[in-house]
């Protein structure tokens, strides 16, 4: 393995899940709406609160985008805010519970988000590469797998001396072995995406071939709506799968969300999107990147939106002793040429 120096999500407000896009806009949505109606409830503007949109319908969407006054972040100098890039390390986790207490990396997407084109792009990174461990702040005995950095930061098992227990773990693992280094994080429980598909009514995906997990699931071949627990279901096949197949449906997911949010009559569901996460995410975002992203949104086009899954050219699948499991797992071996092709992948252009 070497290391090397340098190393979604539409026209809506409202977006954010499973992998960073989805994950990292929706965030910004509830960040935004908030701060909207703070400002009704303070009286410092008449703007409409977000529940009489239910009591007037349609015609208060555009109402409300327009005494929202986003344009006021727009600076000059860029599409949306003063920075022209940013980074941001999206996590999904299987703990179960909203204590944040354990948890393994089970989604790991890098979200590289360029504010100048504007550009949006995902790159997807397998929870089974086998990986160096950082060890001057990750105390664990090493190889291990990417996923396992999260778990030992995790405040439950505590093995990382640096910040942001978790997320700063696998952070850290990350920029050591490919030198990609993200400065933001978003860390969501599943949980949170099952009420959260639940909240926009289902998604409808379109699957290029039969999932078969049977006796547990099976997804036909073809265009099907999918609710939450079966969304995350589809995101988890992996007993007669490889961990690629795996991302791969992740893929089709967070694209069956993106085609769900493209609709502007979702934002009438915001308050019920909202609550579904209550307590179900972590980040350290600040508030004024948050709203460059809610401004972002309405300049993104489809095809500003990109998503990269790694193929099997570019890792190995083989076993190898995991010291601090004890025994021998399956994991993917890789080299330069994955180190490049993130990087490549991160900052790549739309094809005309």
């Amino acid at each position: 393995m070497k290391k090397t120096k340098k190393s979604w999500l539409g026209k809506l407000i409202i977006t954010g899940l499973i992998a960073l896009p989805v994950l990292c806009l929706l965030l910004a949505t509830i960040s935004g709406i908030r701060s909207i109606q703070n400002r009704v409830e303070s009286g410092e503007t008449d703007l409409v609160p977000i529940d009489s949109v239910y009591a007037r319908g349609k015609t208060l969407i555009q109402e409300i985008l327009d005494q929202a006054q986003l344009s006021d972040l727009i600076n000059t100098n860029a599409v949306c805010g003063n920075e022209s890039e940013l980074l941001i390390l999206a996590i999904g986790i299987d703990q179960r519970s909203n204590d944040f207490l354990y948890g393994l990396a089970d989604v790991i997407r890098i979200v590289h988000i360029d504010f100048r084109t504007p550009q949006i792009n995902v790159v997807a990174l397998s929870r089974a590469i086998l990986v160096n461990v950082p060890e001057e702040r990750l105390k664990v005995a090493g190889p291990m797998l990417l996923n396992q950095a999260y778990f030992f930061g995790s405040p439950g098992m505590n093995y990382y001396d640096g910040p942001d227990y978790g997320a700063g773990a696998l952070q850290d693992t990350i920029n050591y072995n490919f030198g990609v280094s993200t400065e933001r994080f978003l860390v969501i429980d599943f949980q949170a995406f099952v009420r959260f598909i639940d909240a926009i009514g289902g998604i409808e995906v379109n699957l290029p071939t039969y999932v078969d997990d049977m006796p547990s699931s099976y997804f036909p071949a073809g265009v099907q709506t999918l609710d939450g627990a079966q969304a995350l279901t589809l995101s988890r096949v992996r007993s007669k799968y490889s961990d690629l197949a795996r991302i791969d449906n992740q893929t089709i997911v967070i694209k069956g969300i993106f085609e769900k949010l493209k609709n502007p009559l979702m934002i009438v569901k915001l308050p019920k999107i909202i609550e579904s996460l209550q307590d179900s995410y972590k980040t350290n975002i600040p508030g004024d990147q948050l709203a460059n992203l809610i401004c972002l949104l309405p300049t993104l086009k489809s095809e500003n939106v990109q998503f990269y899954n790694p193929s099997v050219d570019l890792i190995t699948s083989d076993y190898e002793f995991i010291p601090n499991m004890n025994q021998q797992m399956e994991i993917f071996r890789w080299d330069q040429r994955l180190v490049d092709w993130i990087n490549e992948s991160l900052y790549a252009k739309p094809t005309p």
